[in-house]
């Protein structure tokens, strides 16, 4: 039986779509602020991923947090973007959220060097409502299954009328 994306389900995946490309523009905007040699600086996740902050201080050097920022957009985008049938897509983007929100918190709140920006807020708060959404569309399709299942069932034990 081939899945067929309800008009609700395609929405919420529409949505989902956007919100991992807002949450990839926030981080590539403002970070984080730090203050090096006296200035604030402002932070994206480019400058962690590549270490093009200039200060020898292996916080603006976090080339892993650097780069899970960068690619955990992308991952949850690419998945919502070309997975129409499975449940997969709402696995990732789960994932994605619970990982992309751990990655936004752990740095931030280890390091005095540190203060967070309007993209980390914004984007943790983004990660959020993807998780959510992506469960409840774990439930729209697991319903939309059943129902189909229900329909294909109940046409073939239909008795014709006299």
């Amino acid at each position: 039986m081939k899945y067929i994306e309800t008009k609700r389900c395609r929405n919420i995946r529409r949505v989902l779509i956007a919100m991992f490309v807002v949450c990839g523009y926030m981080l590539s905007t403002t970070f984080a602020y730090a203050e090096i040699n006296e200035e604030w600086v402002s932070m994206t996740a480019l400058n962690l991923a590549f270490g093009s902050m200039g200060a020898d201080h292996p916080v603006y050097k976090n080339t892993f947090f650097g780069l899970m920022y960068i690619v955990i957009p992308l991952i949850g985008f690419f998945f919502m973007f070309f997975d129409h049938k499975s449940n997969l897509k709402n696995l990732v983007g789960i994932v994605c959220g619970i990982v992309g929100c751990a990655a936004l918190a752990l740095p931030l709140g280890a390091s005095e060097a540190l203060y967070i920006g309007i993209g980390a807020v914004v984007s943790m708060v983004l990660y959020i409502v993807i998780t959510t959404l992506s469960a409840i569309s774990i439930f729209m399709k697991i319903e939309d299954d059943h129902k189909k299942e229900a329909e294909t069932a109940d046409s073939g034990k239909r008795l014709p009328n006299h």
